[in-house]
């Protein structure tokens, strides 16, 4: 038995040493692979003889990240391993994130420092956020169909980051409060029983498997309203964003047949 905690422990401690050596060979090779990127990306815009589409740019730079996300990916699979191993080892874990961290703002400040500003701003824009689809939400009821907004109502979109589907997405804030408010409409007048994906549906976004997996139950949770949680958040970039998350975690439970 004891053999067995030592070699779980052993295994956790591996782990995560090595997803503090991927998350530096990560970095390395992504300064490394920076300037080819750029590269690729200006000779595909002169013989397009324009500037590139999002979708464009990212198929232009993606070959050169090829090793990048490689070992990104492994990164990941051992720090997540590591953590489903044993909850013992978090010290660790929270040391490789922190290094993860650490290492991302050196990478940009050396990409800054090597390639100038704009430069960087080209590398994360073709790693945009989500463009959510415009949704104007048709509402059922006793006396017909109707709206509440037309599009000439909405704002500018803004920049949001959903905490369950972990994505940034470009949404206006219209049409996220009326995302909220049908979300809970449905959840109140159509049997009291709503799952994640309803949500992101009216939010113009696309589903996820977790989202069709976990929900609200008014029965279960005794809750007759879904609140959510507007949070502006400003990162060390100065970039700014508004994180939304529910009062009430959607759960398992809840979309349980026993309810």
């Amino acid at each position: 038995m004891r053999k067995h905690k030592f070699n779980k422990g052993t295994a956790s401690i591996v782990l995560t040493c090595l997803g503090g050596v991927g998350v530096v060979a990560t970095t390395v090779t992504a300064v490394r692979a920076t300037p080819k990127a750029l590269r690729l990306i200006e000779e595909a815009e002169k013989e397009k003889g324009e500037k590139l589409s999002k979708w464009e740019t990212i198929q232009a730079a993606a070959p050169t990240y090829l090793s990048t996300v490689l070992i990104g990916a492994g990164t990941i699979a051992c720090i997540f391993g590591a953590s489903i191993l044993t909850t013992r080892q978090q010290a660790s874990l929270t040391s490789a994130y922190a290094l993860l961290d650490q290492n991302y703002k050196r990478y940009r400040q050396k990409v800054v420092e090597l390639y100038g500003e704009e430069a960087h701003n080209k590398i994360v824009e073709s790693i945009a956020a989500e463009d959510a689809h415009e949704v104007y939400p048709c509402v059922q009821s006793g006396w017909g169909c109707y709206r509440q907004f037309l599009e000439e109502d909405y704002s500018e979109p803004r920049l949001f980051y959903d905490t369950y589907g972990h994505r940034y997405f470009n949404a206006p804030l219209e049409q996220v409060l009326q995302a909220e408010y049908h979300l809970n409409r449905i959840f109140v007048t159509e049997g009291g029983c709503v799952d994640l994906n309803t949500f992101y549906e009216y939010l113009g976004l696309d589903p996820t498997d977790y989202g069709e997996k976990v929900g609200w139950n008014i029965y279960m949770d005794e809750l007759y309203w879904i609140d959510f949680d507007h949070r502006k958040v400003t990162m060390d970039d100065g970039l700014e964003c508004y994180i939304i998350e529910p009062i009430y975690d959607p759960t398992v439970e809840a979309l349980s047949d026993d309810w």
